[in-house]
């Protein structure tokens, strides 16, 4: 529902002001058809990306004939997912656990269990807002196999009645559970107004806090698996958990954190994720699209990482998948990946420790399956294979008897900090790293790594576009004085699936040059600076860069269009295929320069941009091929990366994120390479 609402208020918005600008516009100048679906392209483009790179991945899995061969298969994929999920923090720092009250709660008369209200640093001055559920020691005598219960996207977190009823559920039949406050959920706000209320909540906070982290290289989930790393230390440091005998569970976002934990902490035992498992490459990301910030591992399809390997990497412990027939999720894939799943745990001789419970129902963790969890865990932790039920009246506190800090928010503890300060943090500390490589830079090495990062192949690599030229169009009146005549043209790359629709201004006076002009909003969004161009005498190449101007998507706004644009959705299919836009763009952009090369090999072409979309693309063509341009001219300065992360909340196109950039290169080192005109 909340995402029905975000979705009319937003599509309201954003056709209202999108109408509004298309009355002020005299020249439209759009050269592909309605039957090329244009604002579709990119999704089209990057799913058939997606469909040849689970034929990569099914002939991986097709392989794992034996042991030795999982077994190799499961390191090479952990070592690939910590490294997607970037630096993360000191194990030793102190957690400095603090139990602010404690409380109590019965069930049919009897203290079932009791909650400690927990606080701890997974960071020094990290706070973590936690619940400690405590059996009754008159019934259950501890130590005591523990569970971790992590949280999906909710604004109360530890405080919603699923994630009392679970924990207190496990408490009630002999297990000590744990449940933590995600990041921007519960008491856990990353960012403040000046009144002291959240900024953002959940979905929303975290794609926000996770365009700074990409680049930097991390991800929302880096934070989200740290906690949960730092939580199973406390867990273990405490003398009333049996520490070999930890399992984690959680549902949607719970099931998301809770599926990288199992795979890539060895000490969880038991693992049950809910409502999240299914796959990506088959309906789940084609039809529905990516979800959440901390759900988009950074080239994990390209690399060959679907939601089945998460339980393989932790074969053959006992996993349990939880799926609901009407999930948008899909049911019939999480089938497929918990079968997929059991055949690798045969190979170890213990099919049975892989199963998978449906129940009928939508997306959550009803009653059902909040039980099924804690079987699961009661059977492999502490070998009790009992049919426990939830009691009806099991008592829930209200949220604000649940609060951990004074004030509700761990951000007014003394000291604390937020994500957005580590970010800051760790961007301090790859600027002067930066600093420190610069001195020593060899350019020719430099050209390089950018190409790599960014994902632009060299220009012979390149498979040169081919060329449709269309019927010309009339002139506008506006620049009849000036312009001879407006050519059309499509240039179709990617084996055609890419169209770049672009128009040539000839000039009445005779051409002395050739410019390229950029703008960020579409082809012809600034007349009056292609007039002025062509009144110098240019001939004025204007074109519409992948997923710009005819080609702009319009997705579902997930990914919140104040914040990013309108692009979420398919810069996350990008993402999850180790695709960057700027690369893609660029690559773009060279492919037309060449175009003109090769028809005018007597002079250089010139880019003018105008707009930190387009002045992106424009240095880093100019940066890696530098020989195809006589000159660089940015209308606007373009914004360092750098200032995006240190900014923390401001708009920022999501396509111009590049994973990681920042350990490498930022825009003034680009700006140093190609010294454009400004």
């Amino acid at each position: 529902m909340q995402r029905l609402i975000i979705f009319v208020l937003f599509t309201v918005f954003f056709a209202t002001n999108t109408l509004a600008q298309n009355t002020e516009k005299p020249f439209n100048g759009d050269v592909l058809s309605a039957d090329s679906k244009p604002k579709e392209m990119m999704k089209t483009f990057l799913s058939g990306e997606i469909a040849n790179a689970k034929t990569v991945w099914q002939q991986g899995y097709d392989k794992l004939k034996t042991i030795d061969d999982i077994t190799k298969y499961q390191a090479e994929r952990k070592e690939f997912l910590l490294q997607q999920l970037g630096q993360t923090w000191d194990r030793h720092s102190p957690l400095n656990p603090r139990i602010t009250k404690t409380l109590e709660k019965g069930v049919s008369g009897q203290n079932a269990y009791r909650v400690e209200m927990l606080l701890f640093e997974s960071i020094p001055n990290f706070y973590v807002s936690a619940t400690v559920f405590l059996p009754d020691v008159t019934k259950f005598k501890p130590p005591y196999p523990a569970v971790l219960v992590v949280c999906g996207h909710s604004h109360t977190g530890k405080a919603t009645d699923l994630y009392q009823q679970v924990p207190a559920l496990a408490a009630s039949n002999g297990l000590l559970a744990m449940s933590i406050d995600p990041i921007d959920q519960g008491e856990r706000s990353q960012r403040l107004t000046v009144e002291g209320k959240p900024a953002a909540r959940s979905v929303a906070a975290h794609n926000i806090l996770g365009s700074g982290s990409i680049l930097l290289g991390r991800n929302v989930a880096t934070f989200e698996y740290w906690d949960m790393v730092r939580a199973i230390d406390y867990l273990q440091s405490r003398p009333d958990v049996i520490p070999d005998k930890i399992g984690v569970t959680g549902t949607s976002g719970g099931g998301t954190q809770t599926s990288y934990l199992m795979a890539l902490d060895e000490r969880v035992t038991v693992a049950v994720p809910a409502c999240y498992l299914c796959g990506l490459y088959d309906s789940m990301i084609p039809n529905i699209g990516p979800q959440d910030a901390e759900q988009n591992i950074f080239g994990q399809l390209a690399f060959g990482m679907d939601h089945v390997d998460y339980c393989i990497m932790r074969a053959p412990k006992p996993t349990l998948i939880e799926t609901t027939t009407k999930d948008f999720f899909p049911v019939e894939d999480a089938w497929k990946t918990a079968r997929n799943a059991k055949r690798i745990f045969d190979r170890f001789g213990y099919a049975e420790k892989m199963s998978i419970m449906e129940h009928d129902d939508k997306h959550g963790w009803q009653k059902n399956l909040r039980e099924a969890s804690i079987r699961w865990m009661l059977r492999w932790l502490a070998e009790r294979d009992e049919q426990i039920f939830e009691a009806n009246d099991m008592p829930i506190f209200n949220p604000e008897e649940f609060l951990v800090t004074p004030d509700g928010e761990v951000l007014k503890l003394a000291g604390a900090k937020s994500a957005f300060d580590l970010n800051c943090d760790y961007n301090e500390e790859l600027l002067n790293a930066r600093k420190t490589k610069n001195n020593n830079r060899n350019n020719d090495e430099f050209v390089a790594t950018i190409r790599n990062i960014a994902g632009i192949r060299p220009l012979a690599e390149i498979p040169a576009a081919t060329v449709e030229q269309k019927e010309n169009i009339d002139i506008p009146e506006t620049l009849k004085e000036t312009v001879a005549e407006i050519k059309q043209f499509i240039l179709k790359t990617e084996n055609d699936n890419i169209l770049l629709p672009a128009l040539k201004f000839v000039p009445k006076t005779g051409s002395n040059g050739t410019t390229i002009f950029l703008h960020e909003k579409s082809k012809t969004a600034d007349l009056p600076r292609i007039e002025v161009l062509v009144r110098h005498g240019q001939t004025v190449v204007v074109v519409d860069l992948r997923g710009l101007g005819e080609t702009q998507a319009i997705c579902p706004p997930y990914f919140a269009y104040q914040w990013f644009g309108t692009d979420g959705i398919d810069y996350y299919l990008a993402y999850l295929l180790g695709k960057s836009y700027v690369g893609m763009r660029t690559e773009d952009l060279l492919n037309v320069t060449r175009w003109l090369s090769e028809n005018n090999s007597e002079q250089k072409t010139a880019i003018v941009a105008s707009g930190d979309t387009v002045g992106l693309v424009a240095l880093h063509a100019a940066a890696v091929e530098p020989t195809l341009f006589s000159n660089v001219k940015l209308d606007k300065p373009v914004r360092s990366w750098y200032d995006v992360v240190q900014t923390g909340c401001s708009f920022y196109p999501i396509t111009n994120l590049v994973h990681g950039a920042l350990r490498e290169y930022d825009v003034p080192d680009l700006i140093q390479l190609v010294k454009p005109e400004q």
